[in-house]
């Protein structure tokens, strides 16, 4: 399980045995349930989680009910409502399980403490945040310059294997648009194939 969580921080930086230790200390390990609630908006989020294995859905509910996915995070990826995770305020976001999941966690306290004890994890979250921060402006970017089909291509290019473990609802609402244009745009994919072969 910690081997998984190793190679993501060595992806960034370059750890010590101690400095190691010291991480390891503050993570929990943690198993979820496909449609169990990790955080519900409102509640506020005391964890930093990191995923070992599975498939996790971060998304916020308008005043009309509808769903809106921020983002879909598998393997090797961190999920937290950061905005609640470093004020201490009321999370915006629900996270959910989408497949059974094995997770570590940090709770909040021990992530200030760990940065405190060793200056080299605040460079590597700092690097996340970057990357978060750059990855969400990216998909504004796309969302204002791509029509939906191109989105959907790029998603699939990047993801290849998304399909396989997330329903058509789900991706749907993460590119913004209905389970029915979804199908469409794959509709429209599957003929111009047949009609260029």
């Amino acid at each position: 399980m910690s081997e998984v969580l190793k190679a993501n921080i060595a992806k960034r930086i370059s750890i010590t045995p101690v400095e190691w230790k010291g991480l390891m200390d503050i993570m929990h390990p943690l198993k979820i349930k496909k449609r169990e609630f990790l955080l519900k908006a409102g509640d506020v989020c005391e964890f930093n989680t990191f995923i070992v294995k599975g498939c996790l859905r971060t998304f916020f509910t308008d005043d009309k009910g509808h769903e809106h996915i921020f983002q879909i995070g598998f393997e090797d990826w961190w999920a937290s409502d950061l905005s609640s995770f470093v004020t201490g305020e009321p999370a915006n976001y629900s996270i959910e399980a989408l497949e059974d999941c094995e997770l570590l966690q940090m709770h909040r306290d021990d992530y200030d403490k760990l940065l405190l004890t060793f200056p080299n994890y605040d460079r590597f979250f700092r690097i996340l945040m970057q990357r978060a921060y750059v990855a969400a402006q990216q998909r504004m970017i796309d969302s204002m310059s791509y029509n939906a089909e191109r989105r959907y291509l790029e998603l699939v290019k990047k993801y290849p294997n998304m399909e396989m473990r997330v329903a058509q609802h789900h991706i749907a609402s993460y590119l913004g648009i209905t389970p029915e244009a979804l199908s469409r745009i794959k509709r429209g994919i599957i003929e111009k194939s047949r009609t260029n072969s």
